[in-house]
């Protein structure tokens, strides 16, 4: 299967899929193509089969924010400025459950921060931060994301990485 990643488009197949989380379904199937093209505060990424061009396999969300400096480790803000942090949020990741465990969230998670690497060095940010689910803070964490401080162990956990390890790992790669 050769998978391409690519913007989500409005003529693509959302219905069936399934990640086996419904608000993550949902968001994909009512929200996604909104977001992007109508209100214009997330860009959707989506996976797809090349030989059926249409059918989402998995994706990811990606929008820009803000956090307070002081939510961070003071290690990682050392030396910045005493304002808030901008910073490129990963939304939402997903794979339909039908593709998990065939690498397709390592190749979306790859193009995210490929994407981030073009924002960060087009508009200026510090960190990339997504909001792991508690089953999958280790998932991100072999990515490299950090936990940050506090947070409710009820609710999904934020996570940060630093651009520029990104950059790094990319370059051993390249």
């Amino acid at each position: 299967m050769a998978v391409l990643i690519r913007r989500l488009e409005e003529t693509d197949h959302v219905a069936l899929f399934d990640c086996g989380d419904e608000p993550l379904n949902n968001y994909l199937r009512r929200h996604a193509w909104t977001n992007l093209q109508k209100i214009s505060i997330g860009v959707t990424y989506v996976a797809i089969d090349e030989s059926a061009p249409r059918s989402v396999l998995g994706y990811f969300t990606l929008a820009t924010a803000s956090v307070p400096r002081d939510t961070f480790p003071r290690k990682y803000v050392r030396g910045l400025p005493a304002y808030d942090m901008p910073l490129i949020l990963l939304a939402r990741l997903a794979v339909d459950q039908r593709f998990g465990g065939k690498g397709l969230g390592h190749a979306l998670i790859s193009e995210a921060f490929k994407i981030a690497l073009r924002v960060a060095d087009d508009v200026g940010c510090r960190y990339l931060i997504a909001d792991a689910y508690q089953e999958r803070i280790d998932w991100y964490s072999r990515y490299g994301f950090v936990a940050l401080e506090g947070g409710d162990l009820n609710r999904p956990r934020r996570m940060f990485l630093d651009i520029r390890t990104i950059r790094m790992a990319l370059k051993r790669t390249a």
